[in-house]
Parts: structure tokens; sequence; C-alpha cells
């Protein structure tokens, strides 16, 4: 790029922080994603290292390299900093330079109506520098030859003593400080001031605080007024306002507005998760941004007592269903529900949960969880040990050393120990209440799917997202109930271990094995009841034979044959579902079976074999053995048995119910694509989810009318490509260097160890399924290998003899499937696909929970 020159705002965005200065990058990225940026340019930092690379400001600026931050203040210091300052007021700006901005000016029609000149050093807001007030910002310029003054002053502004201190302080160069300048018209704000996406002063998340003045924005920043204070607080229903403080300057509706405006830039430049300083200025119509930056060093927020451990994230339990980089719209929507759906059941039994926590966030575009506030909650609330919740949800992060012996001594563990005695009073009478709820839930979504989306307004398309995320939140609440139910397996386990030690988990496993009524699992086996209408379809049986097979012209088939009574009868009930059904960009099976059909091929072809019969077999041994071990012992022992089995089947049942809403939520999304396609701000419909639920929202309120879409859309794509090349670690430290991805798992003897969460042995070649697109080359009696599994997954279980997987804990869903079809599986062994060759022979032994290599290495 030509050194000396003017940088329109696309320019700026293109240049990057290194030419444009944080403040000028960011700038000249919101202005590219059509956010209400003013009018401007930037004068590049190339320009002020070339001015200050001058002979007599080069030696000044020497001259003063070796002073500490101690010094700055000091006398003598002071007054060579204030010759530097006078020196680059005197000075010329390099050749080309001043014709340039001057030719900027005249371009942009900005030479004769009042101007800001901010500066926007390299070093400037970023995420973990500011420079906040320490540069000097210049208002109301106007004329090029004022403004060629005030850039020269902003750049003076580099050379104050606090300018010269925060330097030092943050070892920052003083050549790593080069300053571009931004220069923008000026707004007569009616009001105006800053809005973080956070609370910076307790690290809350949950809120927006902002701060407004009457008039320009710069009194509230160098505090020279007293501002109205306002805290919106954000739920998963949307925006409230929460409080006021001050004066009376923003009506409800601005300053809502201003708050989704501070949330969106969030988003673009905080991938909707690290908080934003957003200044902004309202003109009595419009909102503008001047300026938004990274908020640094925002406070910790722990359970009190966790604060004193590193913060580790994991992968732990979102990796099972999410493996992979999510798009910008899914990551907005679950992570929204992440922050207020996560800590629902603690709360529910009185335990106090700090507001506005950090439940997840993204590292390499896929997502952790907070796995030291996770581990500290399970100990203080439950007195669970670390172990259990890891052996429960997986993961590979270390345990949390909580304090040594039991967690109920004293007043604080007799208050534990009555959240325990709540909790567990809450999860027996789950059963009484839950399956209500979830029959409700479903009933919403026809409700919702009945909706015409095309016929509605913008504000109707609103409501109707509105109504959706009401429901999603809704459920919330019976979903973590539901889901809490499965720790009634991890109880049996300890009961029939003290009953018949070394075979607890084996029997525990055993007994929950084909009951028929995990859903998740009856999508598989109600595969083969459509498999068997096709084989008394002659048409059908000829189109599933038919070579190439084409999946897409399955509604060709008479609608009243056998084969299409069964597929749309199971459609009718699984079609909300999909293959890692939690990305909001996939496809539901009811849009696109195809998928489905490739599976009933493989059925028709020999490949797969109903469960139901050696389950049930293998879970009416282990009964005949318990009653025998347990008669006149544990009289309580079949009671926890059908809690065992009924937590299985609600959680999978609720888990459907949620995903259910997935399918109207989609739906919306697509016409709201539509629209924006419509209208030339996006190319198709499905660009739509690059696009995160704020974008979406601004446009259907007409606070947004989509300019900027295609960049945003064009960058966020390379960015999710950029993502899905890399390798991600399992475990990350905050604070700590970077980890590198795990490398491949190194068999020990000849084994691999993890975590056994179905009994039974099973022997087959190893087959390394990455995605359930590659299952048609999983084979009947082949041992499938994955990263994880959802759902989508549950017909190739079907066809292996047992289930390895690189994640999971006892609670995953390949877990509970693998225990109702009485498979053997073993999860939770990092670096899994790396350590096995396609088409190895081994020996998964679900009880020891090993993985054992009976081929030589090679």
């Amino acid at each position: 790029m030509p050194p000396l020159q003017a940088l329109d705002w696309s320019e700026a965005a293109a240049a990057g922080a290194s030419e444009a200065g944080g403040k000028g990058w960011n700038l000249g990225r919101l202005a590219r994603f059509g956010f209400p940026v003013p009018q401007g340019f930037v004068l590049p930092a190339s320009v002020y290292t070339a001015f200050m690379g001058t002979g007599a400001l080069r030696r000044l600026a020497a001259d003063l390299a070796g002073t500490s931050a101690s010094d700055a203040a000091a006398d003598d210091v002071s007054a060579r900093l204030s010759r530097l300052r006078a020196a680059i007021g005197a000075a010329p700006l390099p050749p080309g330079a001043e014709t340039a901005a001057r030719a900027a000016l005249a371009r942009l029609a900005l030479d004769r109506v009042p101007l800001a000149v901010r500066s926007s050093a390299t070093a400037e807001d970023g995420g973990s520098t500011s420079f906040a007030g320490v540069h000097l910002s210049v208002l109301d310029v106007t004329g090029p030859d004022a403004v060629l003054r005030a850039v020269r002053d902003v750049w003076g502004s580099l050379w104050t003593p606090q300018a010269l201190t925060y330097r030092r302080r943050f070892l920052i160069p003083d050549a790593d400080a080069a300053c571009a300048v931004v220069v923008c018209r000026m707004v007569r704000p009616v009001a105006a001031g800053v809005a973080f996406t956070c609370d910076p002063r307790t690290g809350r998340r949950d809120v927006v605080a902002i701060s407004a003045a009457p008039g320009l924005g710069d009194a509230v920043v160098s505090g020279a007024v007293n501002p109205e204070e306002i805290t919106v607080s954000l739920s998963h229903l949307g925006l409230a306002l929460e409080s006021r403080t001050g004066p009376a300057v923003l009506d409800d509706p601005t300053a809502l507005a201003v708050a989704r405006l501070a949330l969106r830039v969030q988003s673009v430049l905080g991938d909707s998760q690290d908080p934003q300083d957003v200044e902004w200025a309202w003109d009595g119509s419009r909102v503008w941004l001047l300026q938004a930056r990274p908020v640094t060093r925002v406070p910790r927020r722990d359970f009190p007592g966790a604060e004193r451990f590193p913060l580790v994230w994991s992968s732990t339990n979102i990796k099972d269903a999410v493996p992979f980089v999510m798009t910008p719209m899914s990551w907005s929507c679950i992570l929204a529900a992440l922050r207020f759906l996560m800590w629902s059941y603690p709360a529910a039994i009185g335990y106090p949960v700090p507001r506005g926590m950090e439940v997840a966030r993204r590292f390499h575009g896929r997502g952790y969880f907070d796995a030291t506030n996770l581990q500290w909650l399970f100990y203080d609330c439950f007195g669970s040990d670390p172990a259990e919740l890891m052996r429960g949800m997986g993961g590979h992060h270390g345990l949390l050393p909580v304090p040594p012996g039991s967690p109920f001594r004293g007043w604080k563990g007799l208050a534990r120990l009555w959240r325990l005695a709540k909790g567990g009073w809450a999860l027996v009478r789950v059963p009484s209440w839950v399956p209500a709820e979830i029959d409700a839930m479903f009933a919403r979504v026809r409700e919702l799917e009945a909706v015409d989306v095309s016929d509605l307004t913008d504000a109707g398309l609103l409501d109707l997202l509105v109504r959706i995320s009401l429901a999603q939140a809704a459920f919330g609440g019976p979903f973590m109930m539901a889901s809490s139910l499965l720790g009634w397996q991890g109880e049996l386990e300890k009961q029939l271990e003290n009953l018949a030690p070394g075979r607890g988990r084996g029997l525990a496993a055993a007994l929950v094995a084909g009951t028929g009524a995990v859903v998740s699992a009856q999508h598989g086996t109600r595969l083969f009841d459509v498999a068997d209408a096709a084989r008394a379809d002659p048409a059908a049986l000829a189109w599933f034979q038919a070579t190439p097979f084409e999946a897409g012209s399955w509604r060709t088939l008479a609608a009243d044959a056998p084969f299409r009574r069964a597929f749309d009868a199971f459609l009718a009930e699984f079609g909300h579902r999909a293959v890692y059904e939690a990305e909001i960009a996939t496809p539901r099976w009811s849009e696109d079976p195809s998928w489905l059909l490739e599976q009933v091929r493989a059925i028709l072809e020999g490949h797969g074999r109903r469960p139901d019969g050696a389950a049930r077999e293998r879970r009416e041994a282990a009964e005949r053995e318990i009653r025998s071990l347990t008669w006149l012992r544990r009289p309580g022992l079949g009671w926890l048995v059908r809690r065992a089995r009924q937590g299985a089947a609600l959680r999978e049942r609720a888990k459907s119910a949620l995903v259910a809403q997935v399918g109207p939520l989609r739906r919306a999304l697509l016409e709201a694509g539509s629209r924006l396609a419509a209208s030339g701000a996006i190319a198709a419909r499905e660009d739509v989810f690059f696009l995160s639920w704020g974008d979406v929202e601004a446009r259907l309120r007409g606070e947004w009318d989509g300019t900027g879409a295609r960049a945003l859309v064009s960058d966020r794509r390379e960015q999710v490509a950029a993502w899905e090349r890399e390798s991600a670690p399992d475990v990350i430290v905050a604070g700590a260097p970077a980890a590198p991805p795990p490398p491949p798992a190194k068999p020990v003897d000849g084994m691999l160890r993890g975590m056994g969460v179905s009994s039974g042995r099973a022997t087959g070649p190893a087959r390394l399924i990455r995605h359930p697109a590659e299952g048609h080359r999983l084979k009947q009696g082949d041992v499938l290998v994955a990263p994880s599994t959802d759902p989508g997954w549950t017909p190739l279980f079907l066809r292996a003899s047992a289930v390895v997987m690189e994640v999971g804990g006892m609670l995953s869903h390949g877990a509970i499937v693998a225990r109702e079809y009485a498979l053997p599986a073993v999860v939770n062994i990092p670096g899994l696909l790396g350590a096995l060759r396609d088409g190895q022979n081994v020996t998964v032994d679900g009880n020891a929970g090993t993985v054992v290599l009976t081929d030589p290495p090679g």
C-alpha cells in the first residue's frame, strides 16, 4: 500500500490496525458492515512514521527512549517532551501527505464542515491496552488548514507525560505506538455518551451499561459532567431497563436502541462474547457510532470460592453436541440460551448464582465451558466430587482441587446438605410435571410451524422470532430439570457397586437397556419399520435398488403406498431432528431426508440389526442377577432402577422437544434471509446464518437497512473457513500460553484407556467415521470410532458392534443410546482418531473402559 495517502473507511478496514490504528480500523470495519459511522477518512500511521523520521524529530524522540514510567513526570523530562511537541507542531507534513489529506477533504465534501480529528494509535483500542483519554481529540475543526494543525496536535499528544507513562507501564516501545489520525464529520447530538456491553466494574456479562449526557459525548468521557447512568439487562427474552440514576437524558426507546446497537457491535468486533466500549451520539433520529474498542481487564465473575482457582475452559460436553465451528447465527443463539439456562437448576433449589457470569465462549471458533465454576458449583451446591462430574459430562481438563474431606461439615456443610435434599426432592417430583411441559412444548411448536411466515410483515416476523425465543426460554427450566434426572444412573451405579464390587457399572448399564422408551434410540429402530414397508412395496424396493441411487426423488413414489405411509409417519414424528441438530443452518430431516433414506437403503442391503432382542435379554439377565443379590437387602433398589430408566427416557424426550423449536426458528430466519436477498443485501437466503440474531432483529425493526450485509457475510465465511482449518485444544487455561491440540493417544501395552459408559465386550475392525456423511463406510460388525455423536448418528449405532468416542461421559447422548441398544461403549479418549488405523482390529471393553489393539502396530 502506498504509505502517504488518506484511507477511506473501506480502505481503513482492509489496512488493519497496523496502518489505520485501533480506532480507525474498528470504525472502518463498522462502516464496511453498514453501521452508522459518520463520513470520514484515516490518515494512516505510516504518515506519522515518515513525519517522525525526519532529523530533528527523530533525535528529540530518541532522547526520550530510556525514560522510565517513574521519571516521565520529572521536570527535565516534561521540558524535553514540551520541546518535542513544539517541534511537531511546527514541522511540515511529509511530501504528499498534505496533498492526500486535502484531496480527501475535498472528495468527501468535508472541507467546509465541522470535523472531529482524533488519535488512532496502533497500540490504541486493543484487547489489552486502550489508551482511553490519553491521546487527544480535537473537535469542531473546520477547513483544511485547521485540520492539518489538528493532526499535528494529535500527534503531539503521544508525547505528553501521561502518554509516555502509559507506554512505559505497559512496555510498549515508542516505535510501536505510531499514530494514525481519524478525521470525520461532527455529529450534532441531542445526547451522547458511552455504552459498555458489560458492567466494567463488576464484570457482569448480562447488562449494557450506558452513560449519557446532553450534547457532545466528550464531557462523559472526560468526566466533566454527571451523566445519566442506565443499566439495560439482557435475558433470553430480550432487553429490559434495569436501573437509572442521575439526570434524565434518554427516553426508554432510545436507551434500548443504544443497547441493541452496542450489542451488534459486540457481535461484529467481539464474536458476540468479548465486551465492547462504544462511544455513541444521538441526533434525535439516529444513533451514530463514534468509536468502538474492546473493554480491557473485565473483572472475572465466579461463584464465591472459585475465584482462587485458575480459570479453565474445557470442550467438555459442548464438543459432544457441537464439535465443529458453528455459524455466527447459531453461536449468538446458543450463547444467549446458555447464559440464562445453565444455572437454572441450582438457582431453582436456592443456590445463590452470581448474575452475569460467563458460562461459555469460543476459541478457534469452537465452544468451551467454564470448567472451573462448573466443577465448583457441583461441589459447593451438591457436595459432588469433581471426578463424578467429569464422569458424567466427560472432558480432558484436570480435576478442581476442592477442599479434602466431606463437604457436609459445619454450618456451610449443613446448608449444602439441605440444598442436596431439596435438589433430590425436586428430582423426585420432575416426572410428575415435566412430561406435561414436554407435551406443551411440542404443541407450541406445532402452532409456530403453522404460521405462514411469507405472509407476515417485518414486525410480524420479528414477533414470531420473539415468540419462538419465549417458548424456548419457558422450556429451559423443565429441560434442565429433566437433564438432571440422568444423575440417577450414577446413584444406581454406586448402589450396585456396593452389592457387586467391580460389576456395578456393567449391571447398571444392563438394567437400563432395551426399555424402548428412549426417543433418540427409537428413531434408529423405527427405520427398520420403514425398511420393512419398503420390502412390501415393489416400486419402493426397485427405487432403493436403482443405480445410481437418487435419494432426492423419493416423493415421486406413490403417497398411499406402504413405504410412503411409513416414511411420512416417521418424518411426522422425527422430522424435526437432524445430524448435528444444534446447528441452525443444518436442514431438518423433514426438509432433506436424504441421509435417512441412505440408512434405509443400507438396512435393505443387510447392514444393521434390530437391537431390541439382545438388549432385552441383557436387561433381563441383569434383573435376575439383581434379584438374587438384593433379596431383603436393598428394598429401594427397584425404585432406583425405575428412576434411572425414567431419567434417560425423559431427558432424551425433553431434548427432542427443545430441538423441535429449531424448525420454526429456522423457517423464520430463512424468511428474513429471503427478504434480505430480495433487497440485494445478501446473495442467498442461507447467508442469513452468517449474520447474528442482533443483525436480523435490527433489520426487522427497521434500525438497519442491510447495507454492508454482503461484506459481513463474506468476512464471517472467511473466518469460519479459517477456523475450520485449525486444530483446537480441548482445554485452555486463561492467562496461560496457548495449548496445542491434543496429540494422538498412545496405546500403553497395546491398550487405550477411556471411560466405560456401556457394558459388554466386542471385537471388530475400527471404522474411523468423522461425520455421519461417511456412514456408508460402516459395515455390520464394525467398531464405530467417532469424534462425538449426537442423535443424528443413531442409525449408525445399529450397524456397529461397539462405539468408541474422543469425548463424552455417562450423560452424553452417545452413552445413553449405547446403553439402550446394549452396545459396548468407551468414551473420552483424547486424540483417539489419530491413534487408530481405519480397519484395525480392536476389542472394546465397556466394563473396563479400554480399547485393546488386537492387530500389530503399523
